[in-house]
């Protein structure tokens, strides 16, 4: 299978400038566009700080899984390129899970 090392970076790129606006307090309080934590919709406060490291961190995890990506997709064997996009879809599974915990610990 033909691997196209342009829409895997272009994925993550996508990702990372979707992360910036939260990570950067841009986006006001909605239902649609942010980490959602039950009850933290009403202070404005706890919005902004929750979405400022949520965004932060979820960029920093995409940036890294651009890395590992490109690492892969340059060094990998060809049979591992097989599952390039479970791998992909992993890694960004587990960065979901991880920013997720991390803000679970900071409401705590």
């Amino acid at each position: 299978m033909k691997v196209n090392p342009r829409w895997y970076l272009g994925l993550y790129a996508l990702l990372i400038v979707a992360a910036l606006p939260l990570a950067f307090r841009l986006i006001p309080p909605n239902r649609w566009y942010g980490f959602r934590i039950p009850g933290r919709l009403i202070d404005p406060e706890r919005w902004y700080a929750i979405n400022a490291v949520g965004g932060a961190y979820f960029a920093i995890s995409m940036a890294i899984c651009l890395v590992v990506n490109m690492l892969l997709l340059w060094q990998a064997p060809k049979e591992l390129l097989r599952y390039i996009h479970w791998i992909n879809a992993s890694l960004i599974f587990l960065s979901f899970w991880l920013v997720t915990l991390q803000l679970l610990d900071l409401l705590n």
